[in-house]
């Protein structure tokens, strides 16, 4: 037996990790693991349950329920059978407004712990998360795996088990636009046929982007070589598989990204083919139209989308404020900076991917946005000349910001600076950062998180500063 096996402990599960387990402190008077912190699976806030210790390093353990003591009133049968079993979801168990608790809980929690913020003033400036309407069905982009069986020559295209590359067989994903699930059955059928092996055994992907609201799609196939591939057939399969769900959308572009086989994202070494259809599909928030290339970066939820924008939007008007000059660092397609126009003179954006800078370009002109520059560059790189902006937007990814990008924030010292952030931990660490500057005192205003990603533990938290 291992040095862990047999023994249990009793622990109570106070919080959620930014993964979906379970944080419990173990309740052992007089023993030496009374009050070790243990990561456990499947056990929800006000959860008890005996645990058995798998794993332990320093001052924490991972563990698994052995037995389950006292379960929590939030909690609920998911809405999906392969729950347990796939990587796509980890808090379906649990009822939507006590998910909502635990992120507002999960970001207090990091801004208090990692951000060093005085919990009295983290109460203060907090506010309420924002929820989404409609915590199902959300997702417009999503990337489905691709399993080539030799023996059957055939392919299986779906989602990762939890922990594993094997792809879980399900009926459909509760989380994305039923359009792409339509588009999951019928590439799963068409690479299937013996007559398109040497396609199959080089799909690695299956990638689809729609548009909830200007109803356009995108397919990209991600492929390991160079394919011959007449994509006409296949998108007539796709078009009349969506006209027989009842899907009101259409299939507007197909895309192949050849990626190396030593890579599983995106490179700069990737060639992208557009070999049917539009190169590129539209979406709309409010009164503003987007155009997103294949390997541009839009937000997940386009409805969740809208309030977010929304919030940024209110932080830069905060205290009566409009800024003459707003800088949109990250920017991506431009989306947010475009959304918040109306209350700027003057627009720049910095991203570092080509292609979302040209559709940046392409969506200031296409919703008439004048005075407007975008550069691609990293941000951390960026020669900010002479620039003063009045206000900057920051939307870095889950790592968060280059601490050569914070440096230069303090030196351009904008009057405030709205951060959107998709990690809690990296956000309060930056925060902690930019409020500890001795020389340009920047203050935490305002904080909101939004529930971009429902059925997940992932959350997006907007933070304003202002320069005191």
């Amino acid at each position: 037996m291992g040095i862990f096996d047999g023994k249990t402990y009793l622990a109570k599960c106070g919080g959620i990790s930014g993964d979906g387990l379970g944080v419990a402190r173990i309740d052992s008077p007089n023993t030496r693991d009374d009050g070790l912190k243990v990561f456990v699976e499947d056990l929800l806030p006000s959860e008890t349950a005996k645990v058995r210790i798998t794993s332990r390093e320093k001052n924490m353990a991972k563990g698994e329920i052995k037995e389950t003591l006292q379960l929590s009133p939030n909690r609920c049968d998911p809405v999906c059978p392969e729950f347990r079993r796939c990587g796509g979801c980890q808090l379906q168990h649990a009822e939507y407004d006590f998910q909502l608790k635990m992120k507002q809980d999960l970001v207090r929690s990091c801004l208090i712990r990692l951000g060093k913020i005085p919990a009295e003033v983290v109460d203060k400036i907090l506010e309420p998360i924002v929820g989404a309407a409609d915590p199902l069905y959300y997702r417009n982009h999503v990337q489905y795996p691709v399993e080539y069986s030799h023996s059957t020559r055939s392919v299986n295209i779906g989602l990762y088990e939890r922990k594993s590359h094997k792809i879980v067989e399900h009926e459909k994903c509760y989380l994305v636009h039923p359009a792409a699930e339509v588009i999951r059955g019928v590439a799963q059928i068409f690479f299937s046929d013996h007559s398109r092996a040497n396609i199959a055994r080089a799909l690695r992907q299956l990638v689809v982007r729609v548009g909830f609201f200007s109803k356009e799609l995108m397919v990209i196939l991600v492929v390991n070589k160079n394919i011959d591939f007449d994509a006409s057939e296949f998108a007539e399969a796709c078009t009349l598989a969506l006209e027989k769900g009842g899907q009101a959308v259409r299939l507007t572009s197909i895309w192949t990204e050849e990626r190396p086989e030593s890579t599983r994202r995106k490179t700069p070494s990737s060639i992208w083919t557009n070999i049917w259809g539009k190169p590129y599909i539209h979406e709309f928030l409010e009164n503003r139209v987007f155009r997103i290339s294949p390997d541009s970066f839009f937000q997940t939820n386009t409805k969740q989308a809208v309030k977010l924008y929304s919030k940024v939007k209110e932080y830069l008007r905060y205290n009566g404020a409009l800024p003459r000059l707003l800088a949109d660092v990250y920017c991506g397609t431009g989306s947010i900076g475009i959304f918040c126009s109306d209350v700027c003179h003057h627009l720049v954006g910095i991203e570092s991917v080509e292609s979302a800078v040209i559709d940046a370009r392409a969506n200031a002109n296409a919703n008439y946005i004048e005075d407007t520059e975008y550069y691609c560059g990293k941000a951390e790189d960026y020669d900010f000349g002479n620039m003063m902006p009045d206000a900057v937007i920051i939307d870095p990814p889950r790592k968060g910001c280059d601490e050569k990008l914070l440096s230069h924030l303090l030196v351009l010292a904008p009057q405030h600076i709205v951060y959107v952030s998709c990690n809690p931990a990296t956000l309060a660490r930056d925060l902690q950062k930019l409020t500890s500057d001795t020389k340009t005192q920047y203050v935490l205003k305002k904080i909101c998180p939004v529930d971009m990603f429902p059925q997940t533990t992932h959350v997006e938290t907007v933070a304003l500063l202002e320069k005191h």
